[in-house]
């Protein structure tokens, strides 16, 4: 035992040993000189590292555990540690199993497993095998591996941790469930329904700053039913954002659509999307094109703020301004509004101008009491000929 403790001092482990005892039977007599080396069981272990500086670095405790000599190996049951920063504690481990490897070189923790961030609430990781490098202060779990910080969950084929970094490198394929903040979360468990449920591949997350980044294609999925897809993503979970990289394309509910944008915030705090690049909305008998959007998911309301323009098949309508409320089917152009319809050949301006969507997808543009100032040429050919005397002979 004391040659144990001399290995465990030399790798900078603090090893506090409880009430040990020989499992295997010693005899009077002499040893055999290939007799198995004897492991030890303890009735509590407590294992510490400390970093360079002296420092705290970690802690391993368990109430029960066995050492074998020979392989240098550590199991516990029930494992709790701690990590340290700035020698306070930062993180609390969990485990059913702990195998220390190589006095501590190397540490295995299975079934259960959960790391959860002191003093943040919601912030865990977790899974049902964690492989852990103190040297390198990385920790990887490949089996069932989940991220959370109590709004976005994270779930992968496997996740690399850094423990001095903070950062979460996610394998794909990999989900994204997001949570509305608006949602009561008394009434809503991990394992419930999201709000957003976001496929892609794979990517990185820093538990600490918040920035999230995912380059591959990427696919969401809202709770109502409306799809978005685009080329990759990044943003900032903390701060509530990701920038969906283009082509971004947006089908609305009930397919009443389809948006069409470039590079595109996506503030899922506000449940809002808002782009300044140019965007086209198809709808089923017209198409809205502008520069720029902001989408209220709340309302239900598109807003073009620039150089809006609707062409259906026999009117074009340009305006500064227009927006679209897809559940109430209303539209509105506002500022400099030019309709030109084609049969007849009709020119309306306003300052204003307002339309329904009939139920086979048509714009329909006129309400009650509107000022407008229109303008209708007349076929030339038809005018003359009306004009003209009856001439006999």
């Amino acid at each position: 035992m004391e040659r144990m403790l001399r290995r465990l001092s030399r790798c900078g482990l603090t090893a506090t040993l409880v009430a040990c005892s020989l499992v295997s039977a010693c005899s009077a007599s002499r040893q055999i000189t290939n007799e198995p080396t004897p492991s030890f069981v303890f009735r509590s272990l407590d294992l510490s590292q400390r970093r360079d500086d002296g420092d705290q670095d970690w802690d391993l405790t368990s109430p029960e555990a066995r050492y074998d000599l020979s392989s240098r190996t550590i199991r516990a049951r029930r494992p709790q540690g701690l990590l340290y920063r700035n020698d306070q504690p930062h993180y609390e481990v969990t485990a059913d199993l702990a195998t220390v490897l190589r006095d501590g070189e190397l540490v295995v923790l299975e079934g259960s497993v959960q790391l959860r961030r002191l003093n943040e609430r919601g912030l865990t990781i977790e899974g049902d095998r964690l492989v852990w490098t103190p040297a390198q202060s990385r920790m990887v779990i490949n089996q069932r591996p989940m991220a959370s910080d109590g709004q976005t969950q994270i779930l992968s084929r496997e996740l690399e941790f850094q423990q001095d970094t903070e950062l979460l490198v996610f394998s794909g394929p990999t989900q994204l469930n997001r949570r509305d903040e608006d949602i009561d979360d008394s009434s809503v468990s991990d394992d419930g329904p999201s709000s957003t449920v976001v496929r892609g591949g794979s990517g990185t997350w820093n538990l600490k700053s918040g920035l999230i980044q995912a380059p591959g294609p990427v696919e969401a999925v809202r709770r109502d039913g409306r799809k978005l897809t685009a080329a990759g993503l990044d943003g900032n979970t903390r701060k509530g954002f990701l920038d969906l990289q283009q082509p971004v394309k947006l089908l609305l509910e009930n397919d009443r659509g389809t948006i069409s944008a470039g590079r595109t915030r996506w503030l899922f705090s506000s449940q809002q999307l808002q782009s300044d690049q140019p965007v086209q909305a198809d709808l089923q008998k017209a198409k809205v094109q502008g520069m720029g959007f902001k989408l209220d998911e709340r309302s239900g309301t598109v807003i073009i703020p620039s150089n809006c323009r609707l062409e259906q098949e026999t009117e074009i309508l340009t305006a500064r301004r227009c927006s679209w409320n897809w559940r109430d089917e209303r539209v509105v152009a506002d500022g400099d509004v030019v309709l030109r319809r084609t049969n007849p050949v009709q020119t309306t301006r306003a300052t204003r101008m307002e339309a329904t969507i009939a139920d086979k997808g048509e714009v329909r543009f006129g309400q009650p009491g509107q000022r407008v100032e229109s303008t209708i040429k007349l076929n030339s050919g038809e005018t003359e000929t009306r004009r003209r005397p009856q001439v006999s002979f």
